[in-house]
């Protein structure tokens, strides 16, 4: 398992709307939709909850519950987050129900599990391609680089120190 292949092949699959063309910002919301995944807000989730993948027992579709109180673009990552808990988890055959939280706290915790590192590198990816970052990292800061990626700040910031890439 290679969460930044995975996340790739996925793009290619769903999201790619020609062969290398990548269309930004990338909507996970959608992707799950496509991946038959329920995408919900959901106003019952504690505030220091930022999403929730939930697959019952038995069949149905698994569920991604995300926070009303965060924007657009803070609703992205956690939603990446999800697919990627999602991805990992189809892959290992996992045939149980699932309750993946993600906490507010992904960018600053130490000591991530293999679930929890396997999500955010799958997320980073999904939503901040290497290939599409290093075709406009040289003209763009961190902000603009942010916005033209539909995800917050302190994410880019945390993605581009990651692939060792420096913006202005």
């Amino acid at each position: 398992m290679e969460p930044g292949r995975d996340a790739w092949e996925l793009l290619k699959q769903v999201w790619l709307k020609r062969p290398t063309t990548i269309t930004l910002p990338v909507d996970p919301v959608a992707i799950g939709e496509d991946l038959e995944i329920e995408v919900l807000w959901d106003d019952e989730l504690a505030p220091e909850v930022s999403s929730v993948l939930r697959k019952a027992p038995g069949s149905g579709p698994p569920r991604i519950l995300l926070n009303p109180i965060d924007g657009l673009d803070r609703r992205r990552f956690p939603c990446a987050l999800a697919l990627g808990h999602y991805s990992r988890s189809v892959e290992l055959g996992l045939d149980g129900p699932w309750d993946f939280v993600e906490g507010r706290d992904f960018l600053s915790r130490g000591g991530l599990d293999d679930d929890q590192a396997y999500s955010l590198k799958f997320a980073e990816e999904l939503l901040m391609p290497r290939v599409a970052l290093r075709e406009v990292l040289d003209t763009r800061s961190v902000v603009a680089l942010a916005t033209f990626f539909g995800v917050p700040g302190d994410v880019m910031s945390y993605r581009l120190g990651r692939v060792g890439m420096g913006a202005r």
